[in-house]
């Protein structure tokens, strides 16, 4: 019954109002000091994660399993995409505010982060019809699978650097991560189904 009403837009606009209470509420128990931000964005970050492993698997399973999950998944592909997006969007925020209240001293630069954010902003423009269609199925398969990847790798060495620290947390969503891969592999054999867009096209 969810699943049949979280579709498409709704998923995108339960997510922005899922993510924003989430953060206003770890806002007024936890206060807006560094304690505070640093938990927005493992909060935001964690939401990210979960989202991106929707989209990312989405494909593979539908075309390993057939049933009422894979489907809703690969029918909201480019919206768990999307939602991602807004997700990671709030995650900004929150890495913008805990260098705003540390005076720049924390985080540090990290130029593999902009880089994912330089695609994921590439890709989310490219999720809609028009920038896809201008861009072509070819460049927009190579755009979006290395897209995709570096993301998965980002996200990989991201909880490999957090065993230490929190293994109970982070052992888990870096096995989700691994085993999502493991899936895509095997799924591999099968061809690449292009986005339906495209087929309407003609492009």
């Amino acid at each position: 019954m969810i699943g049949t009403y979280l579709q498409k837009w709704r998923l995108v606009g339960f997510t922005a109002l899922f993510v924003g209470l989430m953060i206003i509420l770890i806002m007024v128990l936890q206060g807006v000091d560094e304690s505070g931000i640093r938990m927005m964005i493992r909060a935001t970050g964690r939401t990210s994660l979960i989202l991106f492993l929707g989209a990312f698997v989405a494909s593979s399973l539908r075309k390993l399993w057939s049933n009422p999950a894979s489907i809703w998944l690969i029918k909201n592909r480019r919206y768990l995409g999307l939602s991602m997006a807004v997700s990671h969007t709030y995650h900004a925020f929150a890495l913008f505010g805990l260098w705003y209240v540390t005076d720049g001293v924390a985080p540090p630069i990290d130029p593999l982060g902009i880089i994912g954010y330089i695609l994921l902003a590439a890709m989310t423009i490219t999720s809609f019809d028009k920038p896809a269609k201008y861009l072509g199925k070819r460049n927009w398969q190579i755009l979006h699978t290395t897209g995709m990847h570096f993301l998965w790798l980002g996200l990989v060495a991201e909880y490999v650097l957090r065993l230490t620290k929190s293994p109970f947390v982070a052992l888990p969503l870096l096995g989700l991560l691994v085993v999502v891969m493991v899936l895509r592999v095997i799924a591999a054999r099968t061809e690449f189904k292009i986005p339906d867009f495209f087929k309407k096209s003609g492009i």
